[in-house]
């Protein structure tokens, strides 16, 4: 186990590497000149030069990403070329707002679609089955900025239930979160229905049957246990996907996440901020993968078993 989790750490380096780079030489070749936006129309050519060499964008463009690389290992991620303060303070302030926006997203999505989907898979072609599969058609088709200019034009500038701009009270988590897990609910929903007709069709299951267990306990405890590997599986992938995700929903709402740091920040050409930003989201993306892979385990003794046969 420990050999797998070193592992797939170490392969996280050069994926960081390739991305690091891909987003550095898209920002740096792209027009607009970020020294230009921070010194206005009124400038000097001495001034420009002088804010060039301390910003070192007048060094060659390898020289510029192999020294952010290199501040980077040490936690350095620059100064930001809009606000002049570090990087990574500016990060800091706003990644929790994005782990809890995405986090409450997910429960809210994980707390209805896994019993949606096992009430849909176990009552097929039911009334029910059929408008949680189209609610899921809907969830999965509809884009996040359209239902949520949706939300805030009926449930907060309509109905004044929720708000849609004032973070200070719990409310204002409502509308974003539920826009952000509608396409994970979805998807978690159809996933558990699909796993659990697999499952529910299986030979133990009849077996358990006979014996005469009441049907809670084998949809439960049988069923739903040994369906859950490809369950998890979408919670983990969608729960990455709602962090980058979120990028649209945090700027239909204004909410102070970093994915609208990283939107502004692109159209001010701040380069060190967007690659930091993309840095964190991949590494947070593969760290959970990480934990859902390290679950597996728990969740199936087979896997937990090819761990121990490998450690020998």
């Amino acid at each position: 186990m420990y050999r797998f989790i070193l592992k797939r750490l170490l392969m996280l380096i050069p994926v960081l590497l390739g991305v690091s780079f891909i987003v550095y030489t898209i920002l740096s070749f792209t027009p607009g000149d970020p020294v230009q936006m921070m010194l206005g129309d009124n400038y000097s050519e001495e001034s420009y030069a002088a804010m060039q060499e301390e910003l070192g964008l007048d060094d060659p463009f390898l020289v510029q990403y192999g020294r952010f690389i290199i501040n980077a290992v040490h936690g350095d991620f620059g100064t930001s070329y809009s606000t002049g303060n570090p990087v990574a303070a500016e990060i800091a302030a706003r990644l929790p707002n994005t782990i809890l926006l995405s986090a409450c997203a997910m429960l809210f999505a994980i707390l209805i679609g896994i019993p949606l989907g096992v009430i849909s898979a176990t009552h097929q072609y039911s009334a029910v089955d059929n408008i949680s599969m189209v609610g899921a058609l809907f969830g999965v088709s509809m884009p996040n900025f359209w239902l949520g200019l949706m939300l805030i034009v009926i449930f907060a500038a309509g109905l004044g239930w929720f708000p849609s701009s004032n973070f200070e009270t719990w409310g204002a988590l409502v509308l974003p979160a539920v826009t952000l897990s509608a396409n994970s609910l979805a998807m978690i929903t159809r996933m558990t229905r699909s796993s659990m007709l697999e499952t529910i069709r299986q030979d133990y299951i009849r077996t358990a049957r006979a014996k005469g267990l009441k049907e809670s306990v084998i949809t439960i405890r049988h069923a739903l246990r040994n369906a859950m590997i490809p369950i998890v599986t979408t919670v983990g992938l969608q729960f990455g996907f709602s962090l980058g995700g979120a990028v649209l929903v945090e700027t239909v709402f204004s909410w102070p996440g970093i994915g609208r740091l990283l939107v502004d920040c692109i159209g001010l050409k701040d380069t060190p901020v967007v690659v930091a930003c993309v840095l964190v989201l991949a590494t947070m993306f593969t760290i959970i993968n990480l934990c859902i892979d390290i679950l597996y385990a728990f969740l199936d003794p087979r896997i937990r078993a090819q761990y121990k046969t490998a450690k020998r």
